[in-house]
């Protein structure tokens, strides 16, 4: 028997599925008679998404099952129903389940994580209700439920369970009592929801029952993130200094907490200090430094890590740290070092990931090189080995809406619709966007009315789409749908593309109308961009004083948008003084921007004030602002 299973962990650990099977049926053919642990065992290993441990999994079953063990014992059955549940058949676990006379708690256990996995929350509910029933469930199916919730995105039945579970006894008439896992889901959950005041309350509830928060790093770490989530950021270090043990996961999460809070340099300092302290950083920590790298635009330090994990040579660099230096390396303006990277990881391997691919194509976008951009693409399209997905259709479907390459926009359309893309609604949101933009406006709906599953961004890009060609009414239509039809409610930036929809089509009233209700019936405060549309709408009209008492009476600040829209406003209807005086405001806010000051000269232009104008340009070529040249193309396809 040990020499048996000897062979078995062998034949598992290095994944040999075809021999493991032929073992099995040696063993049968020579007379073994397996007992409960044999068949234990060979489940086990059949217990993976290789496609042959299903197969291999039911005939160990039917055997398992001629020979009496299914009936009678208990590490059989359970281990069928993870062999099935791993595997991924859960009609099988479930109708092995329902057939146990009485289900012991480790098969409710495995039956509800197991759903869980498969991200099915409803049937968990359905089994603990019935557990609840026969038997009163343990710690850990508590745990199981609490975690499954968390893990699934449904964080306010987490804490719900959780508050249910310190109302429960146990067998022995005791109060239940969370353990470790049980507290550290709770705590993502409450960081899920930010929620800051009842994580606090948990907090203090086991600072009086364990010693949890000092001893175990990963609640540790747990009550650390929802801390950072929640802006606390001297409550997450003074958690962090209290660990016993400060292990890569927690160190991961006080660097992140310090990346995500705009504090680069004290997540390099952070970083700096754990491998002073011995903790080897995993990829995890080291993908959340090189973003901070990008966000500071700091090529120096980039490369100072990028040279830290090289040197390392027992680290292999993998796609996510991998797809972050291409990332940073972009965002510093250094793409020749981001192809670099990328065509030494082609040589070397044969599959590189799609987002390596699609973080590429968006730094050749992001430094306009479109040229390179188009063709990386159609080079993954065609021999890359790796499917273009969602993300890659959202970095190149703008690029058509930029360079209106409306028959490349179309040619993308169809690539998503083949391989089924067009459904995500991120690809749908793009595409719709670029028809807009490219000035086909029934085809823009026609996207719009066939999108199955529309959110807020569908229907303001819609409403948007009617704006910029001109048909306020359209774009008022597609709202009062908006409201009537559907449980999403507009938001601000929905409203800032009504409102200008009615400025571009001159329906001033309709404007001011939509303005008032927006904080009346939807409840959402006016912000600097909201304000700046309804600057718009009157200067546009030719209200400008309207548009000067409305800026003076904003309760926030107006800033370019606001002064922006008035200037605009101004050069249509010639008004020097107030365009002055917004350029004077514009000057303040953006000394170094050069669009207002075109603008201001070629309002002085029109009005035939020729020294104004040498003195704007004067003033920006000494200040070495250099002008945005425009252009204008149609293509007809």
């Amino acid at each position: 028997m040990g020499s048996l299973t000897a062979l078995l962990n062998l034949y598992y650990e290095q994944r040999k599925w075809k021999e493991l099977t032929l073992l099995y049926h040696q063993i049968r053919k020579q007379g073994f008679q397996p007992n409960s642990f044999t068949f234990s065992s060979f489940l086990k290993f059949s217990s993976s998404s290789h496609p042959l441990s299903l197969h291999q999994g039911q005939s160990i079953h039917a055997d398992a099952t001629k020979r009496g063990f299914v009936e009678n014992d208990a590490y059989v059955i359970n281990s069928l129903l993870t062999m099935y549940a791993q595997c991924g058949s859960l009609f099988n676990a479930l109708k092995i389940f329902d057939e146990i006379h009485l289900p012991t708690p480790v098969n409710f256990n495995t039956m509800i994580s197991s759903f869980f996995r498969a991200r099915d929350c409803d049937r968990p509910s359905e089994l603990f209700e019935r557990m609840q029933k026969i038997q009163h469930p343990n710690e850990i199916t508590w745990s199981a439920i609490i975690s499954g919730y968390t893990q699934n995105g449904r964080s306010e039945d987490a804490l719900w369970v959780f508050k249910k579970m310190r109302g429960e006894f146990n067998e022995l008439g005791s109060c239940l009592s969370p353990n470790s896992h049980t507290i550290a889901s709770v705590f993502a959950a409450c960081g899920q929801l930010r929620d800051l005041s009842f994580g606090e309350q948990v907090h203090g509830y086991i600072v009086k029952i364990c010693s949890y928060i000092e001893n175990d790093v990963f609640v540790g770490s747990s009550l650390i993130d929802l801390y950072c989530k929640c802006g606390q950021k001297k409550l997450a270090k003074l958690v962090f200094d209290l660990l016993v043990e400060k292990c890569v996961v927690a160190w991961s999460v006080l660097i992140a907490m310090y990346v995500r809070n705009e504090c680069p340099f004290h997540a390099i300092e952070a970083f700096r200090k754990m491998v002073y302290d011995g903790v080897e950083p995993n990829y995890v920590t080291l993908s959340t430094l090189i973003t901070a790298c990008s966000d500071m635009l700091n090529l120096i330090l980039g490369k100072e890590l990028h040279s830290f994990i090289v040197r390392r040579r027992t680290m292999r660099l993998d796609a996510f740290v991998l797809t972050s230096l291409i990332d940073m390396y972009s965002k510093c303006n250094c793409v020749v070092y981001a192809q670099r990277i990328f065509e030494n990881d082609k040589t070397s391997s044969e599959y590189i990931p799609t987002p390596m691919w699609n973080a590429l194509i968006a730094g050749h976008v992001e430094n306009n090189s479109i040229d390179d951009a188009w063709q990386l693409f159609r080079s993954m399209n065609r021999d890359g080995n790796a499917n273009p997905n969602s993300v890659t259709m959202a970095i190149i479907l703008p690029l058509c809406t930029r360079s209106s390459l409306l028959l490349y926009g179309k040619e993308v359309h169809c690539y998503a619709l083949k391989n089924g893309l067009n459904e995500e609604i991120l690809v749908a949101n793009n595409l719709l966007d670029m028809y807009s933009k490219c000035g086909k406006l029934l085809m823009a709906q026609n996207q719009f009315n066939m999108m199955i599953h529309k959110n807020r961004i569908s229907w303001t890009s819609m409403i948007s789409g009617y704006g910029m060609h001109g048909d306020g009414q359209g774009a008022i239509s597609v709202f009062q749908r908006m409201v009537r039809e559907n449980s999403i409610k507009p938001d601000h930036v929905t409203f800032v593309a009504l409102i200008s929809s009615c400025s571009h089509a001159g329906l001033v009233e309709d404007g001011l109308k939509y303005f008032k209700v927006m904080s009346r019936e939807y409840g959402i405060i006016p912000k600097e961009e909201n304000y700046g549309s309804v600057v718009d709408l009157l200067a546009r009209a030719g209200r400008i004083d309207d548009a000067k008492n409305l800026i003076s009476m904003m309760p926030v600040k107006p800033g370019a948008n606001v002064w922006g829209a008035l200037l605009g406003a101004c050069r249509i209807h010639g008004n020097v003084k107030e365009a002055e005086n917004a350029a004077e405001n514009l000057l303040k806010l953006e000394p170094e921007e050069g669009g207002f000051r075109k603008l201001l000269s070629n309002i002085y232009l029109d009005m035939g004030r020729l020294d104004s104008v040498i003195e704007v340009r004067s003033a920006m070529s000494e200040m070495n602002i250099r002008r945005r040249q425009g252009c204008s193309w149609l293509e007809t396809t």
